[in-house]
């Protein structure tokens, strides 16, 4: 499965996507943000790729200023931005 992540700035506004992604029944997981990504508040959201498009409309209703990015998990296992 190919999955990527979004990196916050705000603790706060990670846990509220991903509880406003929960309730429209979208798989996703809270995760620490991944050194590689060099920055953010430690946690990000965890989604499949499939679920991108989804994931872009939530964050459009959201408008959270703390979105750091989307970024990949690439084939060798490191982290590429989107």
């Amino acid at each position: 499965m190919r999955e990527f992540f979004i990196a916050f700035r705000s603790r706060s506004d990670a846990m509220r996507f991903y509880e406003e992604v929960a309730t429209y029944r979208i798989p996703a997981r809270i995760i620490n943000t991944p050194q590689a990504a060099g920055a953010g508040c430690g946690l990000s959201v965890k989604m499949l790729l499939k679920n991108l498009g989804q994931a872009r409309v939530v964050l459009e209703r959201m408008r959270p200023d703390s979105v750091i990015g989307f970024f990949r998990f690439t084939e060798r296992g490191t982290v590429a931005p989107m």
